[in-house]
C-alpha cells in the first residue's frame, strides 16, 4: 500500500519479517477480531437503516390498504447480534493485538540484544551512555507502531473494503465490482501520497526529540559543571530552543494528518453519495428494492470510523521507519570467529611507541606472559596504563593498515570479530566500580548462573566484606541502590573484586585494583588475593609498586614501568 525506496524501508522490512516469522497466527488472530469489530459496526447501521425502512414502507403499504407481512424478528435478532459481536469483538481485539504487541516488543528486545553481544567492544564504549537510553528505549516503543498502527489497521482497511464489495456484489454485481477497484486505487494513491508528504516531518520530529532528549540529560548530568562554568544559561536557551523545533514539527505533522482526515471524510462523502445515486437509480429501475438500496448506502456509511483513523496512524510511518533504521544494524548479528583459548599458555604484546600511550616513550614494549606469572605495569597518570589495560583485554583492535601494537594469543593474533569470544576468556577490572541497579547477589553473580551461595560468602570474606553482608537487612539480597548510591567507594571497590573471584579464567587484569581502599586493608585483601590467583596469568596496573607486593624480576613477578620507557 506504500511506495518508498526499497533502500529507506529495509529497517521496516526487517522488522516486518521478524514479526511475520514469531507472529503469524497471533497476526491472523488479530486481524479477524479487527474485521469482526468493524463488519460488526458496519451491519449493525446498514441492518438497522434496512429495518427502519422496511418498517416505514410497510407501514404506508399497510395505511394504503394493502396487505404486508414483514418478518422483524429475524431482523431485529441480527442487529442484536451485531451489537453485541461488536462489543465483543472489540474487547477482545484490544486484549489480544495489545498482547501481541507486548510480545513482539519483547521478541525485539531479544533481538536487540543479541545483537548487542556480537557488537566490537570499541563500538559499544565510542556510543553515548544517553544515546543508548535513546536507543533501547524510544526507538524501541516507536517499533510497536509497526504492527498496531500501520500493519493490523491497514490489512484491516483492505479486508473490510474488500468483504464490502462482496456484500454489495451480491445485490448488484458491477456496483460491488467498481466500488472495489475504485476504493482500493483511491486508497493506494492517496495514503501513498500521504507517507510521502508526512514521511520526512515524522522522521524529522523523533530525531528531534531523540536529540532533545540528549541535551537533556546532559542538561541535567552536567549542572555542577554548567553553573561553575556560567553556561548553563546558554546550555538551557539550547535546549528551549530544540523544544521549541519539536513543536514546530509536531504543527506541521498535525497539520498533515487534519488536511488527510479532512480528505478522507470529502472522499468517503463522495463514495457514499456515488452508491446512494447507483442505488437510487436501481431501486426506480425495481432492480433493487427500497430497504437493500438503504442497506448498502448505510453499510458503505460505516466505513467512516474505520477510514477516519488511518491518516492518524499513517502518520506515524516516518517515526517508525526512523527508528527502524536505527536499530536495525544493532540486531543484526555479526559473525563471531570462536577464539580457542582453552589451552591458553601464554599471552604476547607488542607495542610500538605511539602518542596515544605515553607522550615520553620512545622505544617499544614487548612482553610475554604464562600461567603463574604477575606482571606489574607501573607509571603515572596519563601514562598510558588504561589503554594498554584495553588493548590486552582486546577492546582496541589495531587496524590492518597500522601496526603500532599487537596482541598474540599463543602466538596467534587477535582479530577483532573475536574479541567477544576473548572476553569470555579474561576477568577485567577497570578504574570505574561497576555496580548496577540491584541486590548485592545479582552485582556479585553478574553475568554467572547457579552460583552456590557458599562461594559468594569466601568471596566477600577475602574481600573483608562478609561481617557488612551479614548486617544488611536481608544479606545477600539486600538492594545497593541506584547504581550503588548506598556503598562508600572502598565497598564498591571490593565488590568488583569479589566478583572476579568468581570467575573461572586464564587470565586477571587489574587497573588500579585498590582505589579507595585503605593501605592495610588493601596489603590485607592482596595477600589472599594473590595465593587465589598464583596459578593465573595476572597484570596490575598502578601508579607504583606498592611495598607488599613481592620482588620483581624474579621468575613469577616483574615489572614494567611505563615512565621508563
Amino acid at each position: 500500500m506504500f511506495l518508498h525506496s526499497k533502500k529507506h524501508d529495509s529497517g521496516m522490512w526487517f522488522w516486518l519479517k521478524k514479526v511475520l516469522d514469531n507472529q503469524q497466527k497471533r497476526i491472523v488472530i488479530g486481524l479477524l477480531l479487527a474485521l469482526l469489530t468493524t463488519l460488526s459496526a458496519m451491519g449493525l447501521l446498514a441492518l438497522s437503516g434496512w429495518l427502519i425502512t422496511a418498517t416505514a414502507i410497510t407501514g404506508l403499504a399497510i395505511t394504503a390498504g394493502s396487505v404486508v407481512l414483514l418478518d422483524i424478528y429475524r431482523p431485529g435478532g441480527g442487529i442484536r447480534f451485531f451489537a453485541l459481536s461488536r462489543t465483543v469483538g472489540r474487547y477482545f481485539e484490544r486484549l489480544h493485538n495489545h498482547d501481541m504487541v507486548l510480545r513482539v516488543i519483547a521478541g525485539f528486545r531479544g533481538t536487540l540484544f543479541r545483537g548487542l553481544i556480537d557488537l566490537p567492544a570499541h563500538q559499544l564504549r565510542s556510543t553515548r551512555d544517553s544515546e543508548w537510553l535513546s536507543r533501547l528505549t524510544a526507538d524501541l516503543d516507536n517499533l510497536d507502531s509497526l504492527v498496531l498502527r500501520l500493519l493490523l489497521p491497514t490489512m484491516t482497511a483492505i479486508g473490510s473494503v474488500l468483504l464490502l464489495a462482496i456484500f454489495i456484489g451480491f445485490f448488484s454485481f458491477a456496483l460491488g465490482w467498481v466500488f472495489a477497484v475504485i476504493a482500493l486505487l483511491s486508497g493506494i494513491g492517496y495514503f501513498s501520497l500521504l507517507t510521502h508528504k508526512t514521511a520526512h516531518i515524522s522522521a524529522l520530529y523523533a530525531e528531534q526529540i531523540n536529540c532533545a532528549r540528549l541535551v537533556s540529560i546532559e542538561h541535567i548530568q552536567g549542572q555542577l559543571e554548567l553553573q561553575a562554568a556560567h553556561l548553563q544559561h546558554s546550555h538551557q536557551t539550547q535546549l528551549e530552543a530544540s523544544l521549541k523545533q519539536i513543536g514546530l514539527s509536531q504543527l506541521r505533522l498535525n497539520q498533515h494528518i487534519a488536511n488527510a482526515q479532512l480528505m478522507v471524510s470529502i472522499c468517503h462523502g463522495l463514495f457514499v453519495i456515488a452508491v446512494a445515486i447507483v442505488a437510487l437509480l436501481a431501486y426506480q429501475n425495481t432492480t433493487m428494492s427500497g430497504p437493500v438500496a438503504v442497506m448498502l448506502v448505510l453499510a458503505v456509511f460505516g466505513l467512516a470510523e474505520l477510514l477516519q483513523n488511518l491518516p492518524g496512524q499513517i502518520g506515524q510511518w516516518g517515526k517508525t521507519r526512523y527508528s527502524a533504521e536505527r536499530l536495525r544494524p544493532l540486531a543484526q548479528r555479526q559473525h563471531t570467529q570462536q577464539l580457542a583459548v582453552s589451552q591458553l599458555e601464554r599471552l604476547s604484546v607488542m607495542l610500538a611507541a605511539h602518542p596515544k600511550v605515553t607522550c615520553t616513550m620512545e622505544t617499544a614494549i614487548a612482553f610475554e606472559l604464562t600461567a603463574g606469572q604477575c606482571l606489574l605495569l607501573a607509571g603515572r597518570s596519563g601514562s598510558g596504563k588504561s589503554t594498554m589495560a584495553n588493548i590486552m583485554a582486546g577492546l582496541e583492535i589495531p587496524d590492518s593498515s597500522i601496526s603500532h601494537y599487537q596482541l598474540l594469543i599463543n602466538g596467534i593474533p587477535l582479530k577483532a570479530e573475536q574479541t567477544a569470544s576473548w572476553h569470555q576468556q579474561i576477568a577485567y577490572l577497570t578504574q570505574q566500580n561497576s555496580i548496577i541497579a540491584a541486590t548485592l547477589y545479582s552485582n556479585l553473580t553478574l553475568g554467572l548462573e547457579h552460583v552456590d551461595e557458599q562461594q559468594l560468602w569466601q568471596a566477600l570474606s577475602l574481600v573483608e566484606l562478609d561481617d557488612w553482608a551479614k548486617q544488611l537487612p536481608k544479606g545477600l539480597h539486600s538492594w545497593l541502590g541506584d547504581t550503588g548510591s548506598q556503598l562508600s567507594g572502598g565497598q564498591a571497590r571490593r565488590i568488583c573484586l569479589a566478583r572476579l573471584l568468581l570467575r573461572e579464567t586464564k587470565l586477571i587484569l587489574l587497573d588500579e585494583p585498590f582505589n579507595g581502599i585503605d593501605g592495610e586493608m588493601a596489603e590485607r585483601i592482596w595477600q589472599r588475593l594473590y595465593l587465589q590467583w598464583q596459578e593465573k596469568m595476572l597484570i596490575v596496573l598502578m601508579h607504583e609498586q606498592p611495598a607488599f607486593f613481592p620482588a620483581v624480576d624474579n621468575q613469577q613477578m616483574f615489572e614494567i614501568n611505563l615512565d621508563q620507557s
